[in-house]
């Protein structure tokens, strides 16, 4: 045999060993949009469980209110959350977070019950029911997970207000070549279903060689519209702009209030890159789904119980004083300027305290 003749029956020995699949170009899973990165919402709670049964379909709309103080720094955080539920049946569920207080908001057709760090549903659908609640959170708590920091200065006559995206998180990005024509494809099919939210399909790709994956820093991009008085301004924060942003407004009043609305939005510009170098076409597609997983998971402040549910969320910011404690006096003279909603909560730890440590009184009602 000669030399030659030996070299090609280790070449074709060597294609026989290879993975055939991957010489042929194998599918891979890319990305899924409902991947969850942290630090992030939804909020959570630890120790917080139970029966989660609910008819299919549920979907969220939610509205977080956050007040800032004279220097941007939230004291009050509070979220209007409306859950729809389009079909009959039995529903059964906690919507966990740091929350101190709940009540039914205007429309909802029952009763939410308070638990520990939880929302408590249960009742019935007779084909269509709105669950509307008005949630206090625990500023602090809940403020660390927000998308903007805010900040406000005073120079002269002028407020100086300062905006900061803060949904970075790293995120590990498939790397890897990938044909421009498979890299088009997924992005096409990315931004025909980015509509669906989390309830978009996921997408293989196929590959000529085992990807690799490298840590990345994923920021979800932000639509900020922002008024002080008469003064508007607006910016998106990422998917390829700053992540940050710095408005004068000279001649501001002394008590000119600020308002922002913050909306979580897919990443267009990234959605409608061109992949012209196949060496980058498989970090290309894999960094633009995790940017929309990321934005879709800004999406969800309070968990959605149906994970596949589609989600969505608004943050306004507004300047608010903040509120001073109760001075000890007021609270143990059971003096008559105290409201229901005062006493209430010392009633309940009343009977809290008869039943035993470990007892759990859940109130709802059913309609």
């Amino acid at each position: 045999m000669t030399r030659g003749t030996r070299l090609l029956c280790v070449g074709v020995a060597a294609c026989a060993l290879a993975p055939p699949a991957f010489a042929a170009g194998t599918p891979i899973l890319l990305p899924s949009v409902r991947t969850t990165l942290t630090p992030g919402p939804p909020l959570t709670a630890a120790n917080v469980s139970g029966e989660v049964l609910y008819p299919p379909g549920m979907t969220s709309d939610e509205k977080v209110l956050v007040g800032v103080d004279s220097t941007g720094k939230p004291v009050r955080v509070s979220v209007l959350q409306r859950l729809e539920l389009p079909k009959l049946g039995d529903y059964s569920f906690v919507v966990p977070g740091p929350v101190v207080d709940v009540e039914a908001a205007p429309g909802s057709q029952s009763q939410p019950g308070l638990r520990h760090d939880a929302i408590l549903w249960a009742g019935f659908s007779s084909g269509h029911k709105t669950l509307a609640s008005l949630a206090t959170l625990r500023a602090t708590a809940a403020s660390s997970l927000l998308p903007l920091r805010v900040s406000l200065e005073r120079d002269g006559d002028a407020l100086v207000v300062r905006g900061e995206n803060t949904t970075t998180a790293r995120a590990p990005v498939l790397v890897g070549p990938l044909s421009t024509t498979e890299a088009e494809k997924t992005l096409r099919q990315t931004r025909k279903y980015v509509s669906l939210g989390i309830g978009a399909p996921d997408l293989y790709a196929k590959v000529t060689e085992q990807p690799q994956s490298q840590s990345e820093k994923i920021v979800a991009p932000l639509d900020v519209h922002g008024q002080v008085g008469a003064s508007t301004f607006h910016y998106v924060l990422g998917d390829g702009r700053p992540l940050s942003f710095e408005k004068r407004i000279e001649h501001a009043p002394a008590n000119a209030k600020l308002r922002l609305v913050v909306t979580p939005i897919p990443p267009e510009r990234l959605l409608r890159t061109r992949v012209r170098d196949p060496q980058n076409g498989l970090h290309t597609v894999s960094k633009v789904r995790l940017t929309v997983a990321r934005a879709l998971q800004y999406q969800t402040f309070l968990t959605n119980p149906n994970p596949t549910g589609p989600s969505k969320a608004v943050y306004v910011y507004d300047t608010a004083k903040r509120t001073a404690a109760p001075p000890p006096t007021a609270a143990s003279s059971g003096g008559g300027g105290s409201s229901s909603n005062d006493t209430w909560p010392t009633f309940l730890a009343v009977v809290l305290g008869v039943l035993g440590a470990g007892a759990l009184v859940v109130v709802w009602a059913h309609s």
